[in-house]
C-alpha cells in the first residue's frame, strides 16, 4: 500500500544503525527524500545512504551531536536548505553516556551528578533543541509529522537507568504540550516506545536461546525487530494519518505474562 511518501522530505536522527537505519531505509522504499544524521560513524551513515538509494529513495547525510546544540542547529539548517523544507522528523538519536553497561552503579546514591547531567542534556535537552530547530519547517509543510523515540524503560524502569529513563519520560511530557503548539499548524506529534528490539532477528547482547525464552514471556510471544519499529514510525508519519495526535505507541511485544 502506498503510504504517500513519494518525494516527502524526511529527517531521521541517529540513522546509521539500529532503528534509525531500519526507518531510513523503509522511507527509501517509499520513495522519500531521507536525511540521516550521525555522530561519529560517518562511514556507517554513508553505507545506510547507499541502502536508501538502492531502495528507491534519495539520501543526504549530515553530522550531529545530540549533546551539542550548535551541531543540531547546523544539521537541521543543512537539511532544510538541501531539501527545501521538511515534512517528517524522527527523533531517534540517543546518547547512553560514557559509562559501560557493567560500570553503572545499581544504587542511586552511588551515581555522580555529571553522569545524570550528561544523559539528560543529550536525550532530553538535545531533543528539545532539535524540535525548536525543525518546528518552523514542519509548520510550513502542511502535513508535518514528528515522532520522538522513547523506551519502555521510561515506564517500567531498571536499576541504574535513572537518568536515561527520566530523560525519555521527559519526551512524553514534551510531546503532550507540543501537540497543542505544533498541532495548531497541522503537525502531528507522537511518541514510539520500543522495548527489547532485535535487528535482523538477533540481539547484540542477549543470546538467541535467551531471546526465545524472553519472547515467550510476552503476550505477543514475539519481540519486535527494528523493521517493525520502523513500520510503526512510518504509519504515524504518513500523510495519510491525520487524527493520531499526542499518543504513546508501545511496540514491545505486549505485556509481560505473570509468572
Amino acid at each position: 500500500m502506498d503510504l504517500g511518501f513519494k518525494d516527502v522530505a524526511v529527517l531521521v536522527t541517529g540513522g546509521s544503525s539500529g532503528i534509525g537505519r531500519a526507518t531510513a531505509v523503509a522511507y527509501g522504499r517509499e520513495g522519500a527524500r531521507v536525511a540521516i544524521t550521525y555522530n561519529s560513524r560517518k562511514d556507517a551513515a554513508e553505507a545506510v545512504a547507499e541502502e536508501i538509494e538502492a531502495a528507491g529513495g534519495t539520501a543526504y547525510v549530515v553530522p550531529m551531536d545530540l549533546g551539542t546544540p550548535e551541531t543540531i542547529a547546523a544539521a537541521v539548517a543543512s537539511v532544510v536548505e538541501h531539501w527545501g523544507g521538511l515534512d517528517a522528523v524522527v527523533a531517534n538519536a540517543v546518547s547512553l553516556g560514557t559509562l559501560g553497561y557493567d560500570e553503572r552503579p545499581s544504587k542511586v546514591e552511588e551515581s555522580r551528578p555529571e553522569w545524570w547531567t550528561q544523559i539528560i542534556r543529550a536525550n532530553l535537552e538535545g531533543n528539545f533543541h532539535l524540535v525548536q530547530q525543525v518546528a518552523p519547517a514542519l509548520r510550513r509543510s502542511g502535513h508535518g509529522r514528528l515522532v520522538l523515540l522513547s523506551t519502555d524503560l521510561a515506564e517500567r524502569g531498571m536499576a541504574g537507568s535513572w537518568a536515561y529513563s527520566a530523560a525519555k519520560a521527559g519526551l512524553h511530557g514534551l510531546a503532550a504540550s507540543l501537540q497543542h503548539d505544533l498541532g495548531a499548524d497541522g503537525v502531528l506529534v507522537n511518541v514510539v516506545l520500543p522495548g527489547i528490539t532485535l535487528e535482523n532477528g538477533v540481539h547484540r547482547v542477549i543470546p538467541q536461546p535467551a531471546l526465545e525464552r524472553i519472547a515467550a514471556g510476552f503476550t505477543a510471544r514475539h519481540l519486535p525487530d527494528a523493521a517493525e519499529i520502523a513500520d510503526a514510525i512510518l504509519f504515524l508519519t504518513s500523510p495519510r494519518t491525520r487524527a493520531i495526535q499526542g499518543q504513546l505507541l508501545h511496540v514491545t511485544g505486549g505485556d509481560l505474562i505473570p509468572a
